[in-house]
């Protein structure tokens, strides 16, 4: 077994460190287990992820730093810029919820999803009104202020910008007006009052059921952001994931009720009509402007990717969410999606979004 573990004997000196095994990652970081043994101590096994890009290094060590004990989420146990480096608290090997989604079981699925709403929920709660604490962590990492706290609303006219270019060969215009309806959406969510801390990538499998519930991890995409980005991940749904089948609408609106009634004591606003306008503009914003992610790639695609028992196809996730945003509130955004959607059905032809697999009995 490589054992490539210097970087966290430099950070622990005295600690006997020794390889586990590897875990995966992405193609900007690595994920191992490790075996620590501190001088006349018990051994115990953590998690350490090493990361290519210094960004996603600072975004995850400063958002381990910040939450606070109990938050279902690693612990953080030592983090080196040089390589990027963090160790954190190992919390085993149990499933996801894209397990139970890709699984057979409808009753175990709900509960995964439903599980989700929780955890994140847990999250939001633990960190509402830690917006300086986190800025303070990101400044200690990276040159002070390079970091945004909210890269979707950093990045909204470069998305914008993708979104027209995209379409632009098909005939379908992104006029100012549209533009402005998805600057002023955005703006809806620009409330620090209701934000609080996001791992901004909560996939169905960027978490782990353990014995105290489910928990989530990678934190490498963490920033300050309106809860309802998060929330609108079940409405979506998962817009930035790969296993982004459909959910059924009442198992959605069943763990959107949880996440509300575990926040309404601590921020009285998401038991509000105010905060269902919120979600809606998140949902919006998902299921078009960054629609534009892998809007190109579609395009491109002579044919339909060959069937993915894991992932569902990019026509259908396309379709899918500008159906979504037909129903938009805001005008502007219902009738681009129309058009958008009815250029694409003809071009692919209707390409229903699957529920997903444990769904299906």
């Amino acid at each position: 077994m490589i054992d490539d573990l210097d970087e966290v004997r430099a950070l622990l000196p005295g600690t006997t460190v020794e390889p586990v095994g590897a875990l995966g990652g992405s193609d900007r970081s690595a994920v191992r287990r490790a075996r620590l043994t501190p001088p006349g101590g018990t051994p115990t096994t953590v998690i350490v992820k090493t990361f290519d890009d210094p960004s996603s290094w600072a975004r995850e060590s400063a958002a381990l730093a910040v939450l606070p004990a109990g938050t279902p989420a690693p612990r953080l146990l030592a983090a080196g810029a040089s390589p990027p480096v963090v160790v954190m608290s190992d919390l085993g090997g149990g499933g996801s919820v894209a397990d139970a989604l890709l699984g057979t079981d409808p009753l175990a699925a709900t509960t995964a999803v439903e599980a989700w709403a929780d955890a994140i929920g847990a999250v939001h709660r633990a960190t509402l009104g830690l917006r300086d604490a986190f800025r303070v962590e990101l400044d200690a990492r990276a040159a002070p202020g390079s970091e945004p706290m909210t890269s979707l609303t950093a990045t909204l006219e470069k998305s914008v910008d993708g979104l027209r270019a995209a379409c632009e060969p098909l005939g379908v215009t992104v006029p100012e007006a549209l533009a402005e309806a998805f600057r002023a959406e955005a703006a809806r969510l620009g409330d620090d009052a209701a934000a609080a801390l996001s791992p901004s990538d909560a996939c169905p499998d960027n978490n782990v059921f353990t014995g105290d519930g489910l928990a989530l991890i990678d934190f490498e995409h963490a920033e300050w952001r309106h809860l309802a980005w998060d929330v609108a991940y079940l409405r979506v749904p998962w817009p930035s994931c790969w296993c982004s089948w459909r959910l059924p609408d009442e198992v959605a609106d069943r763990a959107v009720a949880r996440y509300r009634a575990a926040l309404a004591d601590h921020l009285p606003y998401v038991a509000t009509p105010a905060f269902d306008r919120d979600v809606a503009a998140a949902t919006d914003l998902w299921s078009v402007v960054y629609s534009s992610w892998f809007l190109p790639v579609a395009l491109a695609e002579d044919a339909p990717a060959a069937p993915d028992p894991d992932m569902p196809g990019r026509r259908a996730r396309l379709l899918h969410r500008l159906d979504l945003a037909r129903a938009s509130r805001r005008p502007e955004i219902a009738a681009f999606a129309a058009e958008l959607r009815g250029v694409l059905a003809a071009r692919w032809g209707e390409t229903p979004l699957a529920l997903a697999p444990a769904f299906r009995t």
